[in-house]
């Protein structure tokens, strides 16, 4: 096993790029909800996957995209997808098993 793939270096540094902290140990908390592009061009290729860049909080945002791949490297997986409450966490999954006519009991 690698060091990248240690417990111990996934929890304390996968993702993180602490130079531009400023000196602070844990990543800053970005509570943004929207993000500036420097063309219109820009922010439409961001908004066509709002998952490969920070783009809107709601899908991904610096803070956010840390915690992704730690889970991701955690579990084994290729990416990981993090939600605002449980509900919102349980409706998605509800939404990709289901389909127009299905019965939820």
């Amino acid at each position: 096993m690698t060091d990248e793939h240690t417990l111990s270096f996934i929890l304390n540094h996968l993702g993180e790029d602490r130079e531009s902290y400023r000196g602070a140990v844990t990543p800053p908390i970005f509570e943004t909800s929207n993000f500036a592009f420097p063309t219109v061009a820009a922010m439409r290729a961001a908004g066509q996957d709002e998952l490969a860049t920070a783009f809107y909080t709601r899908g991904n945002n610096p803070t956010v995209e840390i915690l992704r791949r730690k889970l991701a490297a955690l579990e084994g997986t290729e990416d990981a997808l993090v939600f605002g409450s449980g509900a919102g966490a349980i409706a998605a999954g509800v939404l990709a098993a289901v389909r127009a006519g299905d019965h939820v009991l």
